[in-house]
């Protein structure tokens, strides 16, 4: 990804200070083995950055940065993200000796976020199916979500020739974060809507397919109350675990590298919590 030639990072451009180390940093994530998608979402987190700390990117400061950082209202998995963003790029500047100190060295480390899942619910899902009916590029969109826990940038970049056929069952391939594939079951339906496209199901005007954005614009128009795009994969993930029982499998069908984020994910309904103390009772009443 070049700052210069992407539509999309024209649109939010760094000042001139901070474009030629920007550069090299970019093509350092490349080496790296960076999607592109991860590349562009810490380039568009830069640009940010460099304008709230309005400097010279090497006049910025460990108290800059604390100072700065703490006036924002941004959620704790924004300000994971800004913090790996910044983190990454004075690394890169560090290691090519531009720079002697690293102001990120000290900044503090934030806590995992251990939040109750949010499952779309099946009157939801089912009231949003109703919603989009007839549109049957809509109704595709929410069933990845739902039926196979597609992420809204997984589910832009579905293809006809990822559907892959095994002792007759039909998979889909996913393209996922990281660039890391994984396939996943669907139904019958579903593949055979998605192979008579013949190409990108959600092609793109620029590129050849949409931007998770639209994705998510669509989805969240006629999903009830707030739920979102990622709502759809915690239902899908709480389906998959109370069919299966196998949080092993579940977490490999999501795309996680760690079973603790798929625990996250779900939602187990659980019996009446006398039902569950009668259990665990080992006798002797006091």
């Amino acid at each position: 990804m070049s700052i210069q030639n992407n539509v999309k990072v024209r649109k939010l451009i760094l000042a001139s200070a901070w474009r030629d180390y920007a550069e090299g940093w970019l093509e350092w994530l490349r080496a790296s083995g960076y999607a592109d998608t991860t590349i562009k979402s810490r380039y568009y987190k830069l640009v940010s950055i460099a304008r709230l700390v309005d400097c010279d990117p090497l006049d910025v400061s460990e108290q800059l940065l604390v100072h700065v950082f703490a006036a924002q209202p941004w959620k704790r998995e924004t300000r994971k993200g800004y913090f790996a963003t910044v983190r990454s790029f004075y690394h890169y500047l560090l290691d090519n000796e531009i720079i002697d100190v690293d102001p990120t060295r000290r900044l503090p480390r934030i806590k995992k976020e251990h939040s109750l899942p949010r499952v779309c619910p099946e009157n939801v899902v089912h009231h949003a199916l109703a919603k989009a009916h007839g549109d049957k590029k809509l109704i595709a969109m929410i069933r990845l979500g739902a039926e196979c826990g597609l992420r809204r940038s997984e589910i832009a970049q579905v293809n006809s020739h990822d559907l892959i056929t095994i002792n007759g069952s039909t998979l889909l391939l996913v393209h996922g974060k990281g660039s890391k594939e994984r396939v996943v079951p669907i139904a019958r339906d579903l593949a055979r809507y998605i192979h008579d496209q013949y190409g990108f199901v959600y092609p793109g005007r620029w590129a050849n397919h949409v931007e998770a954005s639209y994705i998510a614009k669509h989805i969240t128009a006629v999903l009830d109350q707030g739920y979102t795009t990622h709502s759809l994969r915690h239902r899908y993930a709480t389906k998959m675990y109370e069919t299966t029982h196998d949080i092993l499998l579940v977490s490999k069908l999501l795309g996680h590298e760690s079973v603790e984020t798929t625990q996250i994910y779900l939602h187990i309904n659980l019996p009446n919590a006398g039902d569950l103390t009668q259990a665990v009772m080992c006798g002797s009443p006091l």
